[in-house]
């Protein structure tokens, strides 16, 4: 079924529009227990979200367009907000943003805001597998952008060729003469596609450096810390070099190599998405990063030109490396 209106729900039950309209203000004295009962179990099984008949910016013609990120903490999502912001906050474009903190319940409920706010456009950072949740905006007919993820749903999505990234990562560490690489990972999450891609690129590069020793330290911050202990008090195998999956593997690196009165000559470190600390700390010999603007700029491409296809744009990264920034 397509957008469900109050029409819809009013002729499924048999009841008037202005029957329905009591009802989604709360005033149930006009109707019976039975007809309440109906409509709510109707609107329940269609989905239905009720607009807001009175948003103020849809009659100054304004076009709200809502960015769902994941992670606030995550420096690409950071930088995609500000981007987008500074690109498109205006007095035509009003520029909304929403934390989902990794939480599908959460970002179900900012989902179901958007509809009722009658925005018109989504750029989502998905962390759910239900493709239900991603329905609710196709079938309002809002346009919709995924980001650092392939969804479940068809539409356009834009991430990292994560790939590449991984694969120039383990070439150049190499290319330095190590033989011991350890990668940094949160868990791993069947839908949480750059984990998953990345992890994929690191072992199949290692497949062809037969010389190189590799090991994967995988899991939540507070136990990835915990793995990274055990592994420097390691006696049988300590890394000559490390590569942070993203900023988040970074940080908890950094703060274990100081606590055990390690330096950057000890190591050489590759991070994703690493750029401020790549300038504050020597320790980093390269970082890997999204293009920003030519990300934004697909994005409002894909904004402005919605299809019911599947697109996926994936991005060359842009490496920063010691030395040659």
């Amino acid at each position: 079924m397509g957008q469900v209106t109050i029409k819809d729900i009013a002729e499924m039950a048999g009841v008037s529009k202005t029957i329905v309209s009591q009802y989604l203000n709360n005033n149930y004295k006009f109707m019976s227990a039975k007809t309440k009962d109906k409509i709510e179990k109707i609107i329940k099984e269609t989905n239905y979200i009720p607009k807001s008949s009175a948003r103020n910016l849809k009659f100054k013609k304004i076009t709200v367009l809502n960015i769902i990120v994941a992670n606030l903490e995550s420096s690409f999502s950071t930088q995609i907000v500000q981007q987008m912001d500074k690109r498109l906050n205006s007095e035509k474009i009003h520029v909304i943003i929403s934390n989902s903190a990794d939480d599908e319940k959460k970002e179900r409920l900012l989902i179901e805001q958007a509809i009722s706010q009658d925005v018109d456009q989504v750029v989502i950072f998905p962390v759910s597998n239900n493709p239900e949740h991603y329905q609710l905006l196709k079938r309002n007919n809002i346009a919709t952008v995924y980001v650092d993820r392939l969804p479940s749903e068809k539409g356009a999505c834009v991430l990292l060729d994560n790939q590449e990234a991984i694969t120039e990562s383990v070439a150049s560490l190499v290319a330095r003469g190590n033989k011991q690489i350890a990668y940094l990972s949160l868990p791993l999450v069947e839908y949480l596609t750059p984990r998953v891609e990345r992890l994929q690129a690191f072992n199949q590069a290692m497949t062809s450096e037969e010389s190189v020793l590799p090991t994967v330290i995988s899991g939540s911050e507070a136990t990835l810390k915990k793995r990274l202990e055990t592994l420097l008090k390691s006696k049988n195998y300590v890394p000559t070099a490390f590569i942070a999956s993203n900023d988040t593997c970074l940080k908890i690196l950094l703060r274990a190599l100081k606590e055990y009165h390690y330096h950057g000559k000890d190591f050489d470190i590759v991070t994703v998405d690493g750029l401020e600390l790549f300038d504050l700390f020597d320790d980093i010999y390269m970082t890997i990063e999204h293009p920003i603007a030519e990300i934004c700029t697909k994005i409002i491409d894909c904004l402005n030109n919605q299809t019911d296809n599947q697109q996926v744009f994936r991005f060359s990264p842009i490496y920063y490396r010691r030395g040659e920034k």
